[in-house]
């Protein structure tokens, strides 16, 4: 099999794209095989790819989950920031973000609709700089609610695989989460 060198253009102006560099192990990169067609590489991107194979799998069970809270006051969004306000009371912002895998900013405004709705308690925190969170009375219901309908959606969720393959993959999206 022959391979080919990837050529790296310089940055003009940059030392180093004036200077040659030494090709290294990184800049081998072996050709397509022959029978290798654009449309055989895009279909076996859908069957590999961890971002596509997520997303889809994402939406799938989110829809589940959307269906079975259409009657309930929370969206799943809502649902899982009171669960993680609520699991470590009083919880900052900064708390819940890194718990649900996102940013500040996003939680912060998200939060801000749940304190307007009376979910929500917002305080300051022992640093005045920072906000906490706490549920309140109303809160604690909205989620007493809704977690019997969580646990109708999971179930149903669940029953398309076993557990022992449930327990693998949820040791590897906690791997791929950390």
């Amino acid at each position: 099999m022959t391979y080919r060198i990837r050529r790296h253009p310089g940055r003009a102006g940059s030392a180093a794209g004036k200077r040659r560099r030494r090709p290294g192990p990184r800049d081998w990169v072996r050709p397509a095989p022959a029978w290798s067609s654009p449309a055989n590489e895009l279909e076996l991107i859908t069957t590999i790819c961890p971002g596509y194979n997520l997303g889809k799998a994402y939406k799938r069970v989110t829809r589940d989950f959307e269906k079975e809270f259409r009657e309930s006051n929370l969206t799943l969004a809502q649902f899982a920031l009171l669960v993680n306000i609520g699991r470590a009371e009083p919880a900052s912002g900064s708390e819940v973000a890194v718990r649900l895998g996102s940013d500040l900013s996003t939680i912060s405004r998200s939060i801000e609709l749940l304190v307007r709705r009376g979910l929500v308690l917002q305080k300051r925190g022992e640093d005045r700089r920072v906000r906490v969170y706490c549920l309140t009375d109303a809160g604690h219901e909205a989620l007493a609610e809704v977690i019997p309908k969580w646990k109708r959606a999971r179930r149903a969720t669940l029953a398309r695989v076993d557990r022992g393959t449930w327990r693998k993959t949820l040791k590897l999206l906690r791997q791929l989460g950390a």
